[in-house]
């Protein structure tokens, strides 16, 4: 792996400590809502092929959009015990190399993306300081720039 691609998650990580240097129950509950949410927003944009298919699609949003925003709205909806700690862990490292796949399957350039946004989520933050919102989610701060993607893809 080069450099620029570790320095990247790097980055990803260190801003997510400077947000929320000691999250709470609420904090990882919002922020798996989030990482649901992010899931959500890939599969309205997909096509069906069929009306069986967009049914399951449709199950599949609104199942994934009910599990986020109780994520979000409940401190205490869902917990990670420790000795469950590695199967998350191996789960979630196994979701960022196969949405890199993703990516690169359809032509895009994901570690420039992710540079990109997380350029974008730096700029969220205001006198090098993040701002939350009641969910304790990060919001945007008057100096924030939204990400331009469309040169990746």
């Amino acid at each position: 792996m080069s450099d620029s691609s570790n320095d990247t998650l790097v980055q990803t990580q260190n801003w997510f400590l400077k947000a929320v240097p000691n999250p709470t129950s609420k904090n990882i509950n919002t922020q798996m809502g989030c990482h649901l949410e992010e899931v959500v927003e890939m599969l309205v944009e997909l096509n069906s092929l069929t009306p069986e298919y967009q049914a399951q699609l449709t199950n599949a949003i609104g199942a994934l959009t009910v599990l986020s925003d109780t994520m979000k709205q409940d401190a205490y909806a869902f917990d990670v015990a420790q000795e469950q700690r590695l199967a998350v862990l191996d789960s979630l490292a196994d979701q960022i190399v196969t949405a890199t796949g993703v990516g690169v399957f359809l032509g895009m350039n994901v570690p420039g993306a992710l540079d990109e946004v997380n350029r974008s989520n730096y700029s969220k933050f205001e006198n090098g300081e993040p701002v939350f919102n009641e969910n304790k989610k990060v919001m945007k701060g008057k100096d924030y720039t939204p990400p331009d993607l469309s040169k990746f893809i």
